[in-house]
């Protein structure tokens, strides 16, 4: 039987990632204060050097570089555009850079408009801290910085045969080198936005994704506030995906996925502890990464979402919820 203090120290193999923003020496010590282990990287640019450096400055904090997301060039293998050919090697190359250097996770996403895309950013939360929010119906359009989306939407079908044809050739490489891949969900998770289609709006679809090619590489990102608005059960759906699981966003929203608003860690709709317990239980050996998270007093807003103070929060509140989960757990 596991005394208390074991099953806290088993806690540490769920553990804290963060994209740092900005990349500073002070942000990275802030992370490393709050428990956080590993270091997210957005795509730095292709080739080894780009992430050496980050390497080093996370290594100079305390820090492991272990993932890498946002901003990987993908828009034209969505879509099959002309440029398709060369990201397919550029994304194949990085996975074989990041194993040189002894990285775990290349998390990467399928959405038309290349990222998440919201309708305002700066909706008041807890004592005026501000949030972003989602409105299917509000004029004006994206506020984030998504930039992938063509003039002409790519209907469903040709969206999943795209996927597949890619999985079909980056998956033996990830495989070749022990780089997990991590699909995200569409964000907001909408069948239709703005015209046009979006494939991974759900459980079922992140379960068919997995099974496209069946492989320990092949996995996805368990973005809770992506699969949140859908109001689909969080818990069911990391049982149904178990170890396809290979990272987790977590953060907490209120609405539907029509109209929802990004919230403070503890005060959404989602219970965190319930979904925190799950993973726990699957046996989740990653990282959870506090994302979007509200901008506080003092704080300018430029990156929606990725300002630092309120994802230091979220850290602890996190990490207070994996404490909690294996000391609730059966010996």
């Amino acid at each position: 039987m596991l005394d208390l203090d074991a099953r806290l120290r088993q806690a540490v193999d769920m553990r804290l990632s963060m994209i740092v923003n900005p990349l500073t020496d002070k942000n990275l010590q802030l992370a490393a204060q709050v428990s956080v282990s590993d270091l997210v990287g957005v795509y730095p640019g292709p080739g080894k050097a780009p992430l050496l450096e980050l390497k080093r400055q996370a290594e100079a904090a305390g820090l492991r570089l272990t993932h890498i997301e946002r901003k990987v060039p993908h828009d034209q293998i969505v879509h099959d555009l002309a440029g398709r050919g060369a990201q397919v090697e550029q994304f194949k190359n990085l996975i074989r850079d990041m194993a040189e250097i002894g990285m775990e996770v290349l998390c990467y996403n399928w959405m038309p408009s290349e990222d998440w895309c919201r309708t305002s950013c700066d909706v008041l939360e807890r004592g005026g801290a501000k949030v972003t929010a989602f409105d299917v119906n509000a004029p004006g359009g994206n506020v984030t910085d998504a930039d992938g989306r063509p003039s002409d939407p790519t209907p469903a079908t040709a969206l999943w045969d795209n996927l597949e044809r890619f999985l079909n050739e980056v998956i033996p490489i990830a495989e070749d080198a022990n780089i997990k891949l991590a699909l995200h969900p569409d964000d907001p998770p909408l069948p239709n936005l703005w015209g046009h289609p979006q494939i991974i709006t759900g459980h079922a679809a992140l379960l068919r994704v997995v099974n496209l090619v069946p492989s320990p590489a092949n996995g996805i990102c368990y973005c809770t506030g992506s699969l949140g608005p859908t109001g689909e059960d969080l818990v069911a759906g990391i049982k149904q995906l178990g170890e396809s699981i290979h990272f987790a966003h977590v953060r907490n929203i209120r609405g539907t996925r029509e109209n929802f608003q990004e919230t403070w860690h503890d005060n959404g709709d989602l219970d965190l502890f319930a979904v925190i317990q799950a993973l726990h239980a699957i046996g989740f050996k990653g990282t959870l990464r506090p994302d979007h998270a509200p901008s506080m007093a003092g704080e300018t807003n430029a990156t929606p979402g990725y300002e630092m103070q309120g994802r230091l929060f979220a850290a602890g509140y996190l990490r207070g919820l994996m404490q909690a989960a294996a000391s609730a757990s059966p010996a």
